[in-house]
């Protein structure tokens, strides 16, 4: 049963930005499948996470220990999230997705979570995105 999904999660300030890890601008190109057709799912302390390639176009901020590089990484997002659209994920579509690396729980791979952010690119907002990277020597 969905709740409403956390507003939060929409709109991007400079606070937010400081509090994730990381921040990525990547594309979905493929939600895996089981054999049988149905969404390939990774069982983690009971629960269900459906998994994502994501190809890592642009990274504006990582841990420096981090292992987030460009090119293809695993996404994975909790099934109950996903039938809720929180978020909302579509294949070959481009999305800013803020989140902490510590939230994966040895999936190897990205994992989005309730403190996540994702949101549908737009081109505009790189400008945006540059000037929290300066801003952000400021973060504590």
């Amino acid at each position: 049963q969905c709740g409403k999904c956390r507003a939060s999660t929409k709109r991007l300030n400079l606070n937010k930005y400081c509090k994730r890890d990381y921040a990525i601008l990547g594309r979905i190109t493929d939600r895996h499948k089981k054999n049988d057709g149905s969404p390939a799912g990774t069982s983690v302390s009971g629960s269900v996470w459906i998994r994502f390639t994501l190809n890592v176009d642009f990274i504006y901020k990582k841990s420096p220990n981090s292992r987030i590089r460009r090119g293809d990484v695993f996404l994975y997002v909790h099934s109950a999230d996903l039938a809720c659209r929180c978020p909302k994920i579509k294949p070959n579509r481009s999305y800013l997705i803020l989140g902490q690396e510590s939230d994966g729980g040895g999936q190897g791979g990205l994992t989005v979570t309730q403190r996540s952010i994702v949101i549908e690119w737009r081109d505009e907002w790189h400008r945006r995105m540059r000037r929290f990277q300066r801003r952000a020597k400021s973060c504590h």
